[in-house]
C-alpha cells in the first residue's frame, strides 16, 4: 500500500498556537504556503524543516522574498480565487486524493470576512474534489465538511457546533445531547453549541454541512 502523505495548506489568519494545529504543521510531508503567510511562516522561528512551496499573486511578497524563494515561489495571477483556493488546487494536482491527508492551518482569525469565506470554502472542496480527506484545525478545534452519513469520533462533553449550507434538507444526528431529528437550520447558529455524550456521533443529510468540535470538553 502506497505510504500516505500528510499535505499542509496555510492561510494567512492567525498563526497556529495550540498544540494540535502545530503537530499538524511540525508533522506534514509538504507545506503550501499561501504568499501572504510566508511572512508569519519564516517570523515564527519555529523548529521548521519541511519542504514547502508558496503560492498566490505575490501582493504580498517583496522582491527579495521571490528571490530567496527562488523556485519555491509559484505565481498564480487570476483574481477569481483566493490564495487558499490557489494553494489547494496546487496541492490535489501534486498529491493523490485516495492516498493524501489534507490540512488546512491559519484560515480564521484576523478579518471576518475572509474567515467565514474559508471556513465556507471547505465545501467547495468537497464538491470539487469528491472523496477528499480534509480538515480545517484552528487554536480551539477542528472544522470538517460532509454530505450524506458520517460518524464522528468524539468524547463526552466535546462541542459541536453544525451548519448546514442548504437550509431546506433536513439533519439528523444521534449522540449529541440535543438530538437532530429531521431538524432544518435557517440560520447558522440554529445547529450550534451541541455537544457528544460518549466516544462517537453520527450525523447524516443531503446537503453539505459543515462541522466543528472542541479539542477540549466543556467545563
Amino acid at each position: 500500500m502506497e505510504e500516505r502523505k500528510h499535505i499542509v495548506i496555510l492561510a494567512s489568519g492567525d498563526f497556529p498556537t495550540h498544540a494540535v494545529p502545530l503537530k499538524a504543521l511540525h508533522d506534514a510531508d509538504f507545506v503550501v504556503c499561501c504568499d501572504s503567510a510566508y511572512a508569519q511562516l519564516t517570523a515564527s522561528h519555529l523548529p521548521f524543516h519541511t519542504d514547502f512551496v508558496v503560492i498566490g499573486d505575490g501582493d504580498s511578497l517583496t522582491e527579495e522574498d521571490k528571490r530567496q524563494l527562488g523556485d519555491r515561489w509559484l505565481l498564480v495571477a487570476e483574481q477569481d480565487y483566493n490564495d487558499l483556493h490557489k494553494a489547494m488546487q496546487w496541492a490535489t494536482t501534486h498529491y493523490p486524493l485516495s492516498t493524501t491527508h489534507f490540512t488546512i492551518l491559519a484560515a480564521t482569525g484576523k478579518r471576518e470576512d475572509h474567515t467565514l469565506g474559508n471556513i465556507s470554502y471547505l465545501v467547495t472542496f468537497a464538491e470539487e474534489y469528491p472523496g477528499i480527506d480534509l480538515e480545517m484545525l484552528t487554536n480551539y478545534g477542528r472544522f470538517t465538511s460532509m454530505t450524506g452519513s458520517r460518524t464522528f469520533a468524539t468524547f463526552p462533553r466535546q462541542q459541536v457546533s453544525i451548519f448546514t449550507m442548504e437550509s431546506d434538507k433536513p439533519i439528523y444526528g444521534e449522540g449529541l445531547r440535543w438530538p437532530l431529528d429531521g431538524f432544518h437550520a435557517h440560520r447558522w447558529w440554529q445547529a450550534s453549541l451541541n455537544e457528544a455524550l460518549g466516544t462517537e456521533f453520527t450525523l447524516r443529510t443531503e446537503g453539505p454541512l459543515v462541522v466543528f468540535q472542541t479539542y477540549e470538553p466543556k467545563n
